[in-house]
């Protein structure tokens, strides 16, 4: 048996981001009272930089980018949710700011002693997670990293 008690899941809708999530409800599902912390941060910097020609050509404004990045960040919550076993503890955590930072924010919140996340997101084009984030979080998380692809 396991020993884990929160784990937290970075979560962006990606096929890394889905394998990570079926690991992660395996593991708690293996360990005693585990409860899944999964996280969909929307990074407003990244919506910004979305608004290229192809996005002034079509119309979009900047806060119409950052309006959807916002939806997309949700909707990929609501996705995750429906991956999990009802009689699972989940807690689905929605958030603004930096990747990097705010998923360390959340996992030291959580007391989170185990990080299970995509090896690749959606990358910058896509929005929520940049392909760094897992590197960012093996280098300065406190807890273990498992990288799944």
């Amino acid at each position: 048996m396991l020993k884990y008690k929160n784990i937290l899941v970075p979560y962006d809708g990606s096929d890394h981001a889905r394998e990570a999530l079926k690991q992660a409800v395996d593991m708690a599902q293996n360990s005693e009272d585990c409860t899944l912390h999964v996280a969909s941060v929307c990074n407003m910097v990244a919506a910004v930089r979305k608004s290229d020609q192809a996005s002034i050509s079509e119309g979009k404004l900047t806060a119409e980018l950052a309006e959807d990045s916002e939806m997309e960040a949700r909707g990929a919550l609501k996705e995750a949710e429906k991956l999990i076993p009802q009689d699972l503890p989940a807690n689905m955590i929605y958030e603004i700011g930096s990747p990097t930072q705010v998923l360390l924010e959340i996992a030291e919140k959580y007391n989170c002693d185990l990080i299970v996340m995509g090896s690749r997101g959606l990358g910058p084009i896509k929005g929520i997670f940049m392909g760094s984030v897992s590197s960012y979080l093996v280098s300065h998380a406190k807890v273990p990293v498992c990288i799944v692809k």
